[in-house]
């Protein structure tokens, strides 16, 4: 009978063990998947979850706010996500924040990222859709590597056959060894250097005197902002064509002229071309220097007339007078 009562005392401790470790395990599970707090759910939509599933933990600035709670299908390039968050971070999470599948870990679980904007905005309320970034596919990146490590390895090989290129070319080592050349490529960056100063200190003194044009200095900045003088320059412009075009139309006046001359047309075409005028004129010249010559023997003869004598004496004492008088009044010149 003893033995009877000792077997049900362990059983029922056995029983009640059980049902507190059962009790327990539910408590975990449920306190794990937010089923015994307060809680609010939002979505968001990924082209890929990488292997996400139900249960999986949600994380705000590393730490874990919610649960995944649905996982559907939308169609055939979108998948709908649904998480089940704490009721006390709503105020933290905001409707511009940006969700994003990740890893707990380097080879943990998948799990939700909500990453925060600068921008400010207003706290999500239940149900709202939240922007989501594309995962990056480990079977993508893999194959990206894959080609980046052939291209490397195309790359190596023709390094090493250039190498092997040179060593086995006399004068491209040659050239390699060649001492002067380094010499004169130093040479010639320095040379580069000093040709570089000299159009850096041209430019500056070229600046210089753009400003100095530009304030009006100088005959040039004169002649560029100096409008009266411009207009000045503008009128003499003006005047010199117009000189020039009554230079050319006297030019062209003189050339008819000449024509004319030539042709014998006129008086001094007549003069110059006809020869019986020429012979006249020159007869006509002549007879005006022989007449001329009879006139003053004739006036020299009235002179020595005793009717006329009287007068010119008369004249000559006037001359006389006046001559002297106009040299009285002449100032005389200082001794020095």
């Amino acid at each position: 009978m003893k033995n009877r009562m000792i077997d049900n005392i362990k059983l029922g401790g056995f029983v009640i063990g059980g049902m507190i470790f059962l009790i327990f395990s539910l408590y975990m599970i449920g306190s794990n998947r937010n089923l015994f707090g307060s809680t609010f759910t939002i979505k968001t939509y990924f082209h890929n979850i990488n292997g996400l599933m139900v249960g999986n933990n949600v994380r705000y600035s590393g730490i874990d706010v919610g649960t995944v709670k649905k996982i559907e299908i939308v169609n055939d390039s979108t998948v709908s996500v649904t998480m089940l968050i704490e009721n006390d971070v709503r105020k933290f999470i905001k409707q511009n924040a940006i969700t994003s599948v990740g890893t707990d870990g380097l080879m943990g679980n998948k799990l939700v990222n909500i990453n925060s904007v600068p921008e400010a905005a207003d706290p999500v309320e239940e149900g709202m859709v939240l922007k989501s970034l594309r995962p990056v596919e480990t079977d993508e990146m893999l194959r990206t590597l894959n080609t980046t490590n052939e291209n490397i390895a195309g790359i190596t090989d023709d390094l090493q056959k250039i190498t092997q290129r040179i060593k086995n070319s006399k004068g491209i080592w040659g050239l390699l060894q060649d001492t002067s050349i380094a010499r004169n490529m130093e040479a010639f960056a320095s040379n580069l250097n000093l040709a570089s100063k000299k159009v850096v200190l041209a430019s500056d003194e070229l600046a210089i005197l753009v400003h100095r044009v530009n304030q009006g200095n100088g005959v040039a900045g004169a002649l560029l902002t100096d409008t009266t003088l411009t207009r000045k320059i503008k009128s003499a412009v003006a005047h010199i064509e117009d000189a020039s075009a009554k230079t050319a139309q006297i030019s062209r006046d003189i050339s008819e002229v000449m024509k004319q001359m030539k042709k014998g047309q006129g008086a001094a075409g007549a003069i110059f071309t006809d020869s019986t005028t020429d012979r006249n004129l020159r007869q006509s010249i002549t007879n005006i220097e022989q007449g001329t010559a009879k006139f003053n023997e004739n006036m020299e003869a009235l002179k020595h007339h005793f009717l006329f004598r009287g007068y010119f004496k008369d004249q000559e004492k006037q001359a006389e007078k006046d001559k002297a008088q106009k040299g009285k009044t002449e100032p005389q010149p200082k001794k020095p």
